[in-house]
Formats: C-alpha cells, sequence, structure tokens
C-alpha cells in the first residue's frame, strides 16, 4: 500500500491499493481518477503504475510507501 501526502504539511490525503487480484485502487474518486489517468497516459500496466507511483511526487503531493 502506497499513502499520497501532501509535501507541505506531511498530511496523508489517501491510499492507492495494488490488490491480490492486480486491481489498482485508490482511496477516494480522486485518487482513483489520478492514477488511472497516469496509467493510461504511460500505458502501463496495474503492477508498472503502482512502482512507476511508488516515491513520485509533482512538488504538492508525494507518494511512499506505507509503514507495517
Amino acid at each position: 500500500m502506497l499513502k499520497l501526502v501532501a509535501v507541505d504539511t506531511d498530511k496523508v490525503l489517501g491510499t492507492i491499493e495494488l490488490t491480490e487480484a492486480g486491481e489498482l485502487t485508490g482511496s477516494s474518486p480522486d485518487i482513483q481518477n489520478m492514477i488511472d489517468t497516469m496509467a493510461s497516459s504511460r500505458r502501463a500496466s496495474p503492477q508498472e503504475a503502482f512502482e512507476g507511483l511508488t516515491f513520485w511526487s509533482n512538488g504538492y503531493v508525494k507518494v511512499v510507501p506505507a509503514e507495517g
């Protein structure tokens, strides 16, 4: 599982998960839309998209592994 975190406050905005069924899911519709758009534009499989999002940042938000 990954966490989407605000860079300036370190507030967790949501999560991204690669399910055992191989689906990439976001914890909110906005996060789901973001990951669907990124995966589609890169023509990435769910696994590739998950790996590509790990440690990604746009300067406003960052994606980091969830602890535990």
